[in-house]
């Protein structure tokens, strides 16, 4: 089975499978084109260009995760256009020719793996950007690794993305480390000694994050008790009256935006005052216009507003070119893009083992979401941001360095 394509393309972007003849005209409108071809061929000769950049684009363009895949791929539509408007990269001096080639994963491991080899093997790319979910990012991760292709995950975060897998990058960091940064706020800065964790069972990333904020936790002297659920629960009566049954001081939600919402609305309903706070997950704009959230704290990748120079400089040029401001995961898509058309330029090469030794090569890359390194693996060391919410629709964002160990007790 090929993966599903989005139908409207972009300039720039391929969508294989139809043919050349597809609308051609006919003899005698086509006879002045023909007339004209030594000269086209004159002009095109005169200049020189690199080889082809071939990216592939796997993102989600049906269920739950549909607005996540519409907001990425216009947001690597707009990297693209940008590089080849720059003439970037560049192979001995000659600007390469950037091409998007997309693909749906469909919010289906299985599909996210046969995108992959469909890429690799019919469309030859040579690096791939997405999948964006953690369990989508894994099958497609196995696939392209296998194949000997770059890919990057813009926004999974889960370990076993890129554990052990040399061709596996993400541009997010990782449960690990936003898990250690949120055990040691809840307990160091925010001074909870018990928590409660009301995890989705069923979810790589929110188990994965999950772990890493007990460890960390209580690493630091806290005490946290865990309750799952299943996916696709639409009722959190019954799992918050048993996370509130030992009175805990603050509940962890590492959850999607939406089960975020759900949750913390039963919470306040159940007469729950303590402090809330999540992961990266959260949708910052949704969970901070309401009055549960009030307090509460998460984790974020990128805010317009936050304090980065090259952040002001990309979203006055998305909404310029867009009319509307970019999304966080937008901002994470354009790291993505640019540090695999950083990787070719260093490499002078597009091909794909090449491009992956540039990858972990490059000097530290000062993105959009930050300043990014891989270092030992194909996870950046970076920092992070974590945001406050006030209240009526007010937030307050800190950029936070890697954590050191918690102090000793």
């Amino acid at each position: 089975m090929t993966p599903a394509r989005v139908k409207s393309l972009g300039k720039g972007e391929r969508e294989r499978g139809e043919p050349f003849a597809k609308g051609f005209p006919s003899r005698i409108a086509f006879l002045p084109f023909l007339l004209l071809l030594p000269l086209l061929l004159t002009i095109a000769c005169g200049r020189e260009k690199g080889p082809e950049v071939r990216l592939g684009f796997i993102a989600s363009f049906s269920g739950d995760d549909f607005r996540t895949g519409r907001d990425t791929l216009e947001a690597a539509r707009f990297a693209v256009e940008q590089a080849n408007k720059g003439g970037f990269p560049t192979i001995d001096g000659k600007p390469c020719r950037v091409t998007l080639f997309v693909a749906d994963d469909k919010a289906a491991p299985g599909q996210a793996a046969r995108a992959v080899r469909d890429l690799v093997e019919k469309d030859h790319v040579m690096a791939i950007i997405g999948p964006y979910a953690s369990e989508t990012a894994n099958a497609a991760a196995l696939a392209a690794d296998a194949a000997g292709v770059p890919l990057i995950a813009p926004s999974a975060t889960a370990a076993v993305v890129t554990a052990g897998r040399p061709h596996i990058f993400r541009i997010a960091f990782t449960d690990a480390f936003q898990g250690q940064v949120l055990g040691r706020l809840a307990r160091n800065s925010l001074g909870l000694a018990s928590v409660s964790v009301i995890a989705n069972h069923n979810n790589l990333s929110s188990m994965s994050l999950t772990g890493a904020f007990l460890k960390a936790f209580a690493a630091c002297g806290g005490t946290a008790r865990v309750f799952y659920y299943e996916d696709r629960t639409r009722d959190f009566g019954g799992i918050v009256k048993q996370a509130l049954a030992d009175a805990p001081q603050g509940v962890f939600l590492p959850n999607s935006s939406k089960d975020a919402v759900l949750t913390a609305l039963a919470l306040r309903r159940a007469g729950f005052t303590g402090t809330l706070f999540g992961g990266d997950a959260w949708n910052g704009p949704e969970v901070s216009g309401l009055a549960a959230f009030d307090g509460s704290f998460f984790v974020d990748h990128w805010r317009e507003d936050c304090p980065r120079p090259a952040s002001k400089t990309y979203a006055e040029a998305f909404r310029r070119e867009r009319r509307h401001p970019p999304t966080e995961m937008g901002a994470l898509t354009q790291d993505a893009v640019d540090v695999v058309l950083a990787a070719v330029g260093k490499a002078r090469s597009v091909a794909p083992e090449a491009v992956t030794k540039a990858l972990m090569a490059l000097p530290p890359h000062k993105g959009v979401t930050g300043t990014f390194d891989f270092v030992d693996d194909g996870n950046p060391s970076k920092s992070l941001l974590i945001t406050k919410v006030i209240g009526n629709g007010q937030t307050k964002t800190q950029d936070l360095p890697p954590p050191g160990p918690c102090p000793r007790q």
